[in-house]
């Protein structure tokens, strides 16, 4: 499966998800948000990457918080509790 310019998907207005990929082996979603959108604390059910594909986000896990931008990326644990927020307009590629 080809997906052509994946980031464009979305636009920016508040917070919007597209599940671009879901197969046996898991899933890759990207999320978009507006500047000033939070993604609020929540866990994951399996072990999961976030990379920064566009953008900057404040990506807060297990209480220490990380300043994130384009290229970045950040690989966790299921169950740990993490919340984004975008300090620009911001693009993340989820993949667990």
């Amino acid at each position: 499966m080809l997906i052509k310019n994946a980031k464009n998907q979305l636009d920016y207005d508040g917070l919007k998800t597209s599940l671009l990929v879901s197969n046996e082996t898991g899933k890759v979603i990207l999320i978009s948000l507006e500047k000033g959108a939070i993604l609020k604390k929540h866990v994951s059910d399996t072990d999961a990457n976030i990379l920064i594909e566009e953008g900057e986000i404040i990506f807060e896990i297990n209480d220490e918080k990380h300043n994130m931008v384009e290229g970045d990326m950040y690989s966790f644990k299921k169950n740990e509790v993490h919340e984004l927020t975008a300090v620009e307009n911001s693009k993340v590629i989820l993949t667990k």
